[in-house]
C-alpha cells in the first residue's frame, strides 16, 4: 500500500505542475484518485495481483496525465512553459523505464528463485488448536522449493483425525482446494509472479503437520 501512496502522490504532483486549466485539472485529478482507489482495491481483494499493479501503476498514471495534456494542448495550443514540460518529460522517462526495464527485471527476479512461504498462510489457527512454526534443522530451500513446516496440536483428548479435519477445513476457508485430498497447489501471482505454492496436511508422531512449499516458476 505504501508503494501506491508514494506513486499516487508523485503522479498528483506532476499533474499539479503541468495542469493549465481548472476544469481539465480537476477532471484528471479525479481520474488519478480513481486509479489509485482501483489499484488499492485490487491489491487488497486480490493479493496475487500485487506485483502486476505495482509495476503497472505508474505507466497508467502517466497515460492519464498524457490524455489531460493532450486535451489542454488541443484547446489552448502548445505549452511552452518549462515548469510544465520538464516534470512531464521526467514522468514519461520514468514510466518508460518502469515498463521497459523494471517489468522484465521484476519478472526474472520474481520467478528465478524459490521463496519461503509465510506462516500467515495458516496462522492464526482456529480456537482450541495450538500451532508451532518449526525451525528448520537445515537449509529451508532446495534447488526448486523452500519449505515451511507448522505443527498443530488440539485440545486434551481431541483425536488426531479431528484435529486433521479441523486444520483441513481451516485451509479450505483460506482458499485452498482440499475438498478431495490433503494436498493442493495454486499460483502465487498473476502475470509477473509465476511462482506456485503447495500445501500438504498429514499426521506424524502424534501431531498434525502442515507443510507449505514455495516453488520457483521454472524447473
Amino acid at each position: 500500500m505504501i508503494a501506491i501512496v508514494v506513486l499516487g502522490a508523485l503522479s498528483a504532483v506532476v499533474w499539479w505542475l503541468v495542469a493549465r486549466t481548472r476544469r481539465v485539472g480537476w477532471t484528471v485529478g479525479l481520474a488519478l484518485v480513481g486509479w489509485a482507489a482501483v489499484a488499492t482495491v485490487v491489491v487488497t481483494a486480490f493479493p496475487r495481483a500485487r506485483a502486476d499493479v505495482f509495476v503497472g501503476y505508474l505507466p497508467v498514471a502517466v497515460a492519464i496525465i498524457g490524455a489531460g495534456r493532450a486535451v489542454e494542448n488541443r484547446r489552448l495550443g502548445g505549452d511552452e512553459r518549462d515548469r510544465a514540460s520538464l516534470p512531464y518529460r521526467m514522468a514519461i522517462a520514468l514510466a518508460s523505464f518502469v515498463a521497459c526495464i523494471c517489468a522484465p527485471f521484476s519478472f526474472y527476479v520474481f520467478n528465478g528463485e524459490p521463496y519461503l512461504p509465510s506462516a500467515d498462510e495458516l496462522l492464526p489457527v482456529p480456537a482450541g488448536l495450538t500451532a508451532t512454526v518449526e525451525e528448520p534443522t537445515g537449509p529451508p530451500c532446495g534447488s526448486g522449493a523452500c519449505s515451511r513446516l507448522i505443527t498443530v496440536t488440539g485440545r486434551p483428548g481431541q483425536s488426531m483425525s479431528d484435529v486433521h479435519e479441523q486444520v483441513r477445513q481451516h485451509l479450505i476457508s483460506r482458499g485452498w482446494n482440499l475438498e478431495h485430498g490433503d494436498q493442493s497447489c495454486r499460483p502465487t501471482g498473476w502475470l509477473l509472479d509465476q511462482h506456485s505454492m503447495c500445501v500438504s496436511v498429514f499426521i506424524h508422531e502424534g501431531a498434525v503437520h502442515v507443510s507449505f512449499q514455495g516453488w520457483r516458476a521454472w524447473p
